[in-house]
């Protein structure tokens, strides 16, 4: 599996370098640049999964330079900057930016904040659909459909089945779980994940579709399947 590629626009070296180390180790491909020219003087067949983005940049700012960013790129952009007023982050979101980090960022939220970023913008590399059986949930058109008849479901209930139909007959922790719906480190308390949980398999369960499971696989976490019954052939 390849590493997700990630571009960071940052001026300050010091937090650049820091930032380079540290998401590589996390299993990122990295690439810097320190303004917009260098952004310009990539060679024009790299692409990118997401992209970091200050936007005190010094010879522009990130808002005039997310247009191109979007247009070259076509991936996730996330604007990380120490300008944390809300009239900024709403020009921001309301750009099109898929997320908005305030520095200074602990390294363990960014990572997170990444991670669930990439996940509810997949790339052209990451899996828009998984079909298991007749089950089918489909990520671009957020569509659950099972034996062709489409199924009703909220938009929290689609993205927390979106993370366990990519893993089926794995068991997935409640810290990868939360990490990955909720987008930041789990601190060992919040039970919040398991409501949400308790509260799909209650749906699952109304769909009475023998086979479609989320079960407890206690002291290590949830466990999705669907193994449709069919009958004994005599």
């Amino acid at each position: 599996m390849s590493k997700p590629k990630i571009l960071l626009i940052e001026d300050d070296l010091d937090l650049a370098e820091l930032t380079l180390l540290y998401l590589t180790q996390q299993g990122f491909d990295l690439t810097h640049s320190e303004s917009a020219q260098a952004v310009a003087n990539l060679p024009a067949d790299l692409n990118f999964d997401l992209i970091i983005c200050d936007i005190m940049l010094p010879d522009t700012d990130g808002f005039s330079l997310f247009a191109e960013l979007q247009a070259r790129y076509q991936c996730v952009i996330i604007f990380m900057t120490a300008l944390d007023g809300q009239q900024e982050q709403i020009k921001g979101l309301e750009l099109g930016a898929s997320d908005y980090i305030v520095k200074p960022v602990n390294p363990e939220l960014l990572v997170a904040r990444i991670k669930a970023n990439l996940r509810k913008f997949p790339g052209e590399a990451a899996p828009q659909a998984v079909t298991l059986h007749d089950f089918t949930i489909d990520h671009t058109h957020q569509l659950l459909t099972i034996g062709d008849r489409p199924q009703k479901v909220t938009t929290q209930e689609f993205d927390l089945l979106w993370i366990f139909a990519q893993h089926p007959g794995k068991v997935l922790s409640r810290e990868y779980l939360f990490e990955q719906y909720v987008g930041r480190p789990y601190d060992g308390l919040d039970r919040a994940i398991d409501l949400k949980i308790s509260r799909l398999r209650k749906k699952i369960d109304s769909y009475q579709i023998a086979g479609l499971t989320i079960k407890t696989v206690h002291g290590q976490g949830y466990l999705f399947n669907y193994q449709p019954q069919t009958a004994d052939k005599g």
